[in-house]
């Protein structure tokens, strides 16, 4: 067994950037060049806060997979207090509800007319300027005072970046035109209506003083605010001390970032700002949990059901029910029901079994697919693509072995057969017959499956290992091929394991997995083992499963018939 105190999660050992702008405002990256670089700095995450647009964050989340990097959603508001240009920053809002696009949209129509009349100001002046060049020269982006400063750089009328904002149109200058602004607490009312998070950014840059920063940051706490930037690119060690002083006060959380805007701010990096800035993991950790409602000390069990926590009536002992709740209700902690089953069964499980927690979440399909019982929506999918559901049904029939696949509620197979009835005993699903799912899936099946099965109830020693062989020299690096038990062949997506699953939970919500526990017997329950701070294997599963003793921290003292998990989850 291996020792819980070797378990260490690496990815709190890297920074993150949570305040960032692309060239959809008026930075000069493109939302996928900032996932290259923040690949390249070592970043874990990165929020893309570009100014009152979500224009680049659906580009940044589709180049960010498969890279390890995290796009936080973000967006930064501009608002007015007491004649200062005071920014909120919102984090991990619904950017997708047409309501709140619709609204930005205003804010961005604002800023478009502010724009046009200061170009028009100049160009009355003889400057060559017009705001029609200068959103031609950054198609797609709302357009900040910046975005002017950097026409008027690239066009040699002024020889720095600089220039522009201390001479032509900062606040105080001949062609500065204020536009219509809403409050700071309208900004923050705005982003917790859609469920963000809302962040007061760079606090110090407004010049209030302490005793004016302190009364803004209790009228914006008042209105909903759950965050200062303490940690940002100018922040010397008294400003990010003075800033922690006043976050702790008001019980707000730490965020931070580099206002990364590319060349144009000359010499500040993505994730080190001027060279000093770290942006720990663990802020972007605190304000999942916020955004999730998670209790900070929360600890996640992921529980195996076959073999696991139930019993081989498939049931749940009272001892063990008694244990599970003290787990969640006394100690303040989540529960995710973990099988290789399909999605829909496990919802049946969970009702049929009357496993209803604060915070529940279900993991089917060996962690291909994960279900949010608060808020009934899968937010998590892997899936095998059609040709690999074609080529596996094929040579099954090759093999003469019989072969399922998913869909939605049914299990979809070309003939019900033994091994079809032998499945369905414990596993309460309906059956549609289909001959064509095994040449045309894409017909028979309404989206992409999670997972194949492939039974043998004869001699699974005989004709499983030369499909196993044939199929995966068909899809090298695609499939993870598993016997879940004697006689069942699971086919599943490379990814899709239940330690992937828990991986991608806990951080999901912003869980350390030193704080996540799991619990199995079974051979696909292997890497969820591994994957938690504690490992629990089952005594009942080591002679089907001996590699379980390697991956868990410790064993039950009796099998799932005798309440083996109730000693330890009680101690956890």
């Amino acid at each position: 067994m291996r020792e819980a105190a070797e378990f260490s999660d690496p990815l709190y050992e890297r920074p993150v950037d949570l305040h960032v702008h692309s060239t959809r405002s008026d930075g000069t990256f493109t939302p996928t060049e900032l996932v290259a670089l923040a690949k390249e700095k070592g970043l874990a995450a990165f929020a893309l806060t570009d100014h009152d647009s979500v224009n680049g964050i659906d580009e940044a989340m589709e180049a960010s997979r498969g890279t390890g990097i995290e796009v936080v959603p973000g967006i930064e508001m501009s608002t007015e207090y007491q004649g200062k240009d005071v920014h909120i920053v919102g984090l991990y809002y619904d950017y997708e509800n047409p309501d709140f696009q619709k609204e930005v949209q205003k804010f961005t129509k604002e800023r478009e007319i502010r724009n046009q009349k200061m170009c028009a100001k100049m160009a009355a002046d003889g400057i060559p300027i017009s705001y029609e060049a200068v959103a031609a020269a950054n198609p797609g982006a709302v357009i900040t005072r910046a975005n002017i400063a950097r026409y008027l750089y690239d066009t040699h009328y002024i020889s720095s970046i600089d220039y522009a904002f201390s001479h032509l149109i900062g606040d105080t200058c001949p062609y500065f035109i204020p536009r219509e602004k809403i409050t700071p607490e309208e900004a923050v009312g705005f982003l917790r209506k859609f469920g963000g998070i809302p962040i007061l950014a760079h606090p110090f840059e407004y010049h209030l003083g302490s005793e004016g920063l302190e009364a803004l940051v209790q009228r914006l706490k008042a209105a909903g605010l759950l965050g200062i930037e303490v940690y940002y690119c100018k922040h010397g060690p008294e400003e990010t001390q003075e800033a922690m002083a006043l976050a702790d006060r008001y019980g707000l959380l730490y965020s931070g970032g580099s206002d990364f805007h590319g060349t144009n701010k000359p010499g500040l990096e993505l994730g080190t700002g001027y060279g000093h800035l770290y942006v720990p993991y663990a802020l972007l950790a605190a304000i999942k949990r916020k955004k999730h409602g998670i209790p900070d000390q929360a600890k996640i069990f992921f529980g195996d059901f076959d073999g696991t926590l139930g019993t081989s009536k498939k049931d749940i002992s009272p001892a063990t029910r008694e244990a599970l709740d003290a787990f969640v209700y006394d100690r303040g902690n989540l529960f995710v029901l973990s099988s290789g089953r399909a999605m829909s069964d496990v919802k049946g499980l969970a009702e049929r079994l009357r496993l209803s927690y604060p915070h529940m979440f279900l993991s089917g399909y060996n962690g291909a697919e994960l279900y949010d019982c608060d808020k009934e929506r899968t937010f998590f999918r892997e899936t095998l693509s059609f040709d690999i559901v074609r080529t596996a049904f094929a040579l099954a029939k090759k093999h003469h072995l019989y072969i399922q696949t998913y869909d939605r509620d049914a299990i979809v197979t070309p003939q019900a057969t033994k091994e079809t009835a032998f499945y369905t005993r414990a596993v309460k699903m309906a059956v549609r017959e289909n001959a064509l799912v095994g040449e045309h899936p894409e017909v028979v099946l309404s989206e992409e499956p999670c997972k194949c099965l492939v039974i043998d109830l004869e001699d699974p020693r005989g004709k499983i290992p030369a499909f196993t062989k044939e199929l995966d020299a068909a899809y090298p690096g695609a499939l993870n091929l598993l016997m879940s038990n004697a006689n069942y062949l699971e086919i599943d997506p490379i990814r899709a394991t239940k330690g992937n699953s828990l991986i991608y939970l806990c951080r999901y919500l912003g869980i350390d997995r030193k704080n996540a526990i799991s619990a199995g017997d079974a051979p696909n329950d292997v890497p969820m083992l591994a994957a938690a701070g504690v490992g629990i294997g089952m005594l009942n599963g080591l002679d089907g499963a001996p590699q379980i003793e390697e991956a868990a921290t410790v064993i039950t003292g009796t099998d799932n018939d005798h309440d083996g998990l109730v000693p330890i989850l009680n101690r956890l």
